[in-house]
């Protein structure tokens, strides 16, 4: 799997810890690193998405941040927040189809 892995990838992907009780916010990651927020960004999602790497993100609370998830618990905690993304952007896209006035 790491062997596909950029330089940069690798970099990022080494500080990201383990288990979701201490996650490593992007701020952190970028002073570490020297790679800017939103190039971390794009890294973790091609992490996830094209090297099947468990990275989740805590968005609420005191430890927010990303983590490799390690249990299916960890992963619900990765899942849930993004399913609430999607389900308020449907809405967004509902109400605008039904409310065009063209």
């Amino acid at each position: 799997m790491n062997d596909k892995l950029t330089p940069t990838e690798l970099k990022v992907l080494a500080i990201i810890p383990y288990g979701a009780k201490a996650p490593i916010k992007a701020k952190e990651i970028e002073l570490r690193t020297g790679v800017e927020i939103r190039t971390i960004r794009k890294i973790i999602s091609h992490l996830i998405t094209e090297h099947n790497i468990k990275i989740g993100a805590i968005r609420t609370g005191k430890e927010q941040g990303y983590f490799i998830a390690t249990n299916r618990q960890e992963l619900e905690l990765a899942i849930r927040p993004l399913q609430a993304t999607i389900n308020d952007i449907n809405r967004r896209i509902a109400s605008l189809k039904s409310n065009a006035y063209f």
